[in-house]
């Protein structure tokens, strides 16, 4: 009788039960339980959950069928789950499809999860906030220091290079065509190397629970500076399924798109400059700040559209510039099907100046790098050494009549210094070029005051 008794004992031990849901909903959870010899690996995990609950995954475009098999499952801290002491008593699980991305579930308004990240300066960890569910926003609280707002805001002002440099923001997708809009009135640059940069970029992956950093899945960071009166008519991060033929613009077929959106507030602001979802209201007993009266609205053309986003930006679901908060808003939900509800908009700032960085991250190799790596040999011909510079970064000097090797991409901009910091050549490599290349400095035998 003893030994019936600690059978059944140890049966209900070596369970437990969890309720198990698909990847980033908060919906519609099916309630399973689990034995050990279900966990044997991440992926047999992944395989046995999948029988309660199929996932909707990627469509594959021949056979227009969707993958209905998860092949990871992720606990409510963001965590892969390998083994089954991992898992604990009624908590929540989450199943991804291949080839998917883990999306944050929502949970409910106010809900906090702590996400640990081995670049945060803090040393606390990462806050992640539920604030809405569709579109999926989040508040962020611990990500960056008053310290780090203030060096990007200086990075923003420093930046002299041509093509990364503050200057009228642009719209579109392709790399190098400056196009400007009339909805689009900020100011911006790019930082892809200063070590603050590229910290943020490392910790955004860990916040979004998507592995170890890769900078052809990021766009460099982008700072900006909203003036008075300027602003950001709504928009959408992701790209039109349609932008151009050359590029699966469609991460439910199998393509690449923006995915995530980090923002981060650089600098308080006076009035304005919210960061407004236009398709949603704010959450129940959270209120706007006053709607701005005809005196604030004065500053803007009659019936133009930035004095009607102006007051709009009080009326719908609305984060606030704060300095060191951010906010993390998803393009993409967890199947993969891109979020028309995450249209946003940058509120017309009514006094003072806001100054801000985005991180965009993709769910897979971003646009721009769709061609091969080009392997480039720097070859110096002079009988002194040079400096050589990827956009403003250092990169490494190069010995006299000596050479140095790296992998780059199509539209990479690099720079030949000598070592009191003249302008030797600068060079945009080509795709038509080749996918191997050597560019020789000096290119011609004339003195170097010719060249």
């Amino acid at each position: 009788m003893r030994g019936l008794l600690l059978f059944v004992v140890l049966a209900v031990v070596n369970a437990v039960h969890v309720t198990i849901y698909r990847n980033g909903e908060s919906t519609d959870g099916v309630q399973v339980e689990i034995k050990p010899e279900d966990v044997t690996s991440g992926l047999t995990l992944a395989q046995h959950l999948s029988t309660f609950l199929p996932v909707d995954g990627i469509i594959d475009g021949a056979t227009n069928v969707k993958e209905t098999v998860a092949d990871r499952v992720y606990n409510g801290n963001g965590i892969i789950v390998e083994n089954y002491d991992q898992i604990n008593e009624n908590e929540r699980l989450y199943l991804v499809a291949p080839d998917l991305l883990f999306v944050w579930p929502f949970v409910e308004f106010g809900h906090k999860v702590s996400v640990e990240s081995s670049q945060s300066p803090t040393q606390k960890p990462i806050v992640l906030e539920s604030f809405n569910e569709s579109p999926r926003v989040f508040l962020i609280h611990d990500l960056f220091t008053n310290e780090e707002a203030d060096g990007l805001v200086n990075r923003i002002l420093e930046i002299d290079n041509e093509h990364s440099k503050l200057q009228r923001s642009y719209v579109g997708h392709e790399n190098g065509l400056k196009k400007t809009s009339t909805v689009r009135t900020s100011e911006n640059a790019f930082d892809s190397e200063s070590e603050i940069a590229v910290s943020l970029n490392k910790r955004a992956f860990d916040l979004l629970g998507i592995g170890t950093y890769k900078d052809d899945m990021a766009d460099g960071l982008q700072l900006l500076r909203y003036q008075q009166k300027q602003a950001y008519i709504a928009h959408t991060d992701y790209f039109g399924v349609h932008t151009s033929p050359e590029w699966n613009w469609d991460p439910k077929y199998g393509g690449s798109n923006r995915f995530a959106t980090v923002f981060l507030y650089l600098s308080n602001v006076t009035r304005g400059g919210q960061t407004v979802f236009p398709l949603a209201n704010m959450p129940e007993g959270i209120s706007h700040a006053q709607v701005p009266d005809e005196s604030e609205l004065s500053i803007f053309e009659k019936g133009s559209w930035e004095e009607d986003m102006a007051i709009k930006c009080h009326t719908k679901l609305a984060s606030y510039p704060r300095k060191t908060h951010a906010v993390l808003f998803y393009s993409q939900k967890g199947n993969g099907a891109l979020d028309p509800m995450s249209e946003h908009g940058g509120c017309p700032v009514l006094d003072g100046t806001k100054w801000a960085a985005n991180l965009w991250v993709w769910n897979k190799r971003r646009y721009g790098l769709d061609g091969d790596k080009i392997s480039v040999t720097f070859q110096n011909n002079f009988d002194h050494p040079i400096q050589l510079f990827w956009s403003t970064t250092f990169m490494q000097e190069i010995d006299a009549n000596s050479h140095a090797f790296f992998e780059s991409y199509d539209n990479h901009e690099w720079t030949f210094k000598d070592l009191e910091g003249n302008e030797l050549l600068v060079h945009r490599l080509a795709k038509p070029d080749g996918t191997t290349q050597t560019i020789t400095v000096p290119q011609s035998e004339k003195p170097k005051d010719e060249l």
